[in-house]
């Protein structure tokens, strides 16, 4: 019966973690030709005329197309948008196969390190995996600090992260978390099974969440990479001390919404906010709220709001309280101050 027991325990590590394997991150790096690239899927980079650029990263199986229309939007207000596609991604599920969780991280943090120099300010916007590589990076650029006149050259103006996950399978906030039992066992399959079908999309919610990328299966190998490379942040969210602004649905079918009370609990920021949705909507799993017909407007909105009030803070001159005078005065010194 012992033996039996530690069979199954043995059974459920493998599963879970897999069998080691060695990953350079610096391979897979080239953008495909565009030829080799689905349509739509394409990497795109809206020139601005101001100080600030966003980068925008999607998420697994996903591509840049899910961040379009919030790029316009941004640059439609003057700033420069970044939008690469994630090696593997954009097409097809054979170059995912091949990929993994390290790749995709290091493109983040390379054209981070190659486009942050020249702007005044830089915004992080992650959806789903990519709100969490936003995180990786953000936790990670906590730890340089290269200077120039004066200010931080790593350092973030802000992040937002949509529907980001730290734990696919697991606890979180003390309670469990399952999106899929399959992936308990994802450190097995992966070397029997390339591919998982995924449920089949219905008209009406591919019209109401146009999306492009990999909607017929998820890619095992790359899958079970990502179930173990999004849990790491978990250990550094406390070195994020960025303005941060969390978006996500109440009844995301993806991502519980856990991970985000985890997020928000975790990360140092002073300045943090998190906007929740509730769809009354039963055709989709509540999680692609970037292009949602119905929730899309009030994302950009919040955003929007979170940009302009994170850089008003940046802009805001010092007070300097002289000696003397009374609490009244202060306050309205802060007040014409603030404008």
């Amino acid at each position: 019966m012992i033996w039996l027991l530690l069979l199954v325990v043995a059974i459920l590590i493998l599963g879970h973690y897999g069998l080691p394997e060695t990953v350079n991150p610096h391979d897979f790096q080239e953008t495909p030709s565009a030829i080799k690239i689905m349509r739509g899927a394409e990497p795109f980079r809206l020139q601005g005329k101001t100080e600030i650029a966003f980068l925008l990263v999607h998420g697994f199986e996903d591509s840049p197309y899910t961040m379009r229309n919030l790029g316009e939007l941004l640059h439609s207000e003057g700033h420069t948008v970044i939008a690469p596609l994630l090696p593997g991604h954009g097409t097809n599920v054979k170059d995912l196969a091949r990929t993994r969780y390290e790749h995709w991280l290091q493109a983040v943090r390379d054209t981070y390190a190659r486009e942050r120099p020249r702007f005044r300010h830089f915004f992080l916007v992650g959806f789903s995996m990519g709100g969490n590589l936003c995180l990786n990076v953000a936790a990670s650029l906590a730890r340089q600090s290269p200077f120039e006149n004066g200010a931080p050259l790593s350092s973030l103006t802000g992040m937002v992260c949509i529907s980001a996950p730290v734990v696919l399978n697991g606890f979180l906030n003390g309670r469990p978390i399952i999106k899929d039992a399959r992936l308990f066992l994802s450190g097995v399959f992966k070397n029997f099974i390339n591919h998982i079908p995924k449920a089949q999309t219905a008209v009406s919610e591919k019209v109401m969440i146009p999306w492009v990328g990999y909607d017929d299966a998820y890619t095992m190998p790359a899958l079970h990479s990502f179930k173990l490379g999004i849990a790491r942040i978990k250990q550094k969210l406390y070195r994020i001390k960025e303005p941060v602004c969390l978006i996500h649905a109440t009844s995301d079918k993806t991502v519980h919404i856990e991970n985000m009370h985890y997020i928000f609990r975790k990360v140092s920021s002073h300045e943090k906010r998190a906007f929740v949705f509730k769809l009354d909507e039963d055709l989709s799993t509540h999680h692609v709220l970037v292009t949602h017909q119905l929730v899309r407007e009030k994302v950009f909105h919040y955003l929007l709001e979170f940009v302009h009030d994170t850089l008003k803070g940046f802009d805001l001159k010092p007070v300097v309280f002289t000696p003397g005078g009374s609490k009244k005065n202060w306050l309205d010194k802060l007040r014409r101050f603030r404008g």
